[in-house]
């Protein structure tokens, strides 16, 4: 590949005009856009309407809200909009989760390395025992709440998350998944998963901004999790409503391949051989370097934004709708660039 292949990519590219929804400074890479995620010109619009016409003017307190943010997400999912909510943070909707598994038994807890980083301190505060193991499916037993997110932190690769909830299914245990790092840049097709229950925050790829309320998928045991969601703030709400409607009529499977081609072009441009067979490249590709902060700093001065995940590790998020083919390539070229100045 070159960079020439990158722009005849870009002029063939049926997702490149969602990148004019996005409004983001020129000259300025954001590959941690799985964090806060960019400004959307759907959401800020949709903030000014909520505050100017519903709520001053009409005094709507935004109940609505819900049910036409469920109903643009449901597709991303790949669930039914009636198994949907949103809670106001991540950490809330796990503690509901984990209520409505405990109260069936499942109180033994079990989570893979990196699953619900931000949410799983509520639970311990809860005084709740909670085991992270690398290999939790060897302890499944018909008390144990399974907790697993779909990438694996310390090399990106992608876990199969409908293996973990058949593997749950047939040992008597429920599961739930953290979804944060995939939905908006990759299919999730969690009825067709199999999957019980998960959830994601409302920022990073889906571009809900600060503040964003989390979404939550439960059925079967996990059901009565819906009706004790602690609601988040209708203004918040209101910008994840908004910026969901970038995604109205995209292609899912699209999101997912050009992720996982712009993935492949920062590593080819960095000249590096993905390690990861195709089938469990994701968005994210993760750089373990012992002078990752000094390097993640360099970049930013030049303008590439990345996630300092550890102290020797970065990660690099590929957001299909806000990252161009040439982008992903210009990434890849950056960093040698800044190592051979390190």
């Amino acid at each position: 590949m070159t960079r020439a292949d990158c722009l005849a990519l870009d002029a063939d590219d049926p997702l490149a005009g969602l990148r004019e929804g996005v409004l983001l400074p020129a000259g300025m890479l954001r590959l941690d856009a799985d964090q806060l995620g960019p400004l959307t010109r759907e959401a800020r619009a949709r903030l000014a309407s909520f505050m100017h016409v519903e709520w001053g003017v009409a005094f709507s307190d935004g109940r609505g809200l819900v049910e036409a943010a469920t109903g643009k997400l449901a597709p991303l999912l790949g669930a039914p909009p009636e198994a949907l909510g949103f809670a106001a943070t991540a950490a809330d909707g796990l503690e509901a989760l984990a209520a409505a598994a405990a109260a069936t038994g499942h109180k033994r807890i079990l989570a893979a390395p990196g699953a619900f980083p931000d949410a799983l301190p509520r639970l311990v505060a809860k005084g709740l025992a909670i085991r992270e193991t690398g290999a939790p499916e060897a302890l499944l037993g018909n008390d144990a709440l399974l907790l697993v997110g779909p990438v694996d932190p310390a090399t990106g690769a992608l876990r199969d998350i409908a293996a973990y909830a058949r593997q749950a299914q047939e040992a008597g245990a429920l599961a739930a998944f953290d979804l944060s790092e995939i939905v908006g840049a990759l299919p999730a097709a969690l009825e067709h998963s199999g999957v019980g229950a998960a959830l994601g925050r409302g920022c990073g790829f889906l571009c809900g901004g600060p503040g964003a309320p989390a979404w939550v998928h439960a059925t079967g045991a996990f059901a009565p999790a819906l009706a004790v969601l602690p609601a988040p703030s209708a203004i918040a709400l209101a910008a994840l409503d908004g910026a969901l409607d970038m995604f109205a009529g995209v292609d899912v499977a699209a999101l997912g391949w050009k992720a996982r081609t712009l993935a492949g072009l920062f590593l080819a441009a960095f000249g590096e051989t993905d390690p990861l067979p195709p089938t469990s490249r994701g968005a994210h590709v993760v750089l373990a370097c012992a002078e990752a902060e000094i390097l993640c700093r360099a970049l930013a001065v030049d303008g590439v934004h990345a996630h300092l995940a550890a102290p020797d590790r970065i990660t690099f998020a590929f957001s299909p709708l806000t990252l161009s083919h040439v982008d992903a390539w210009d990434a890849g070229t950056a960093v040698n660039a800044v190592k051979a100045r390190l």
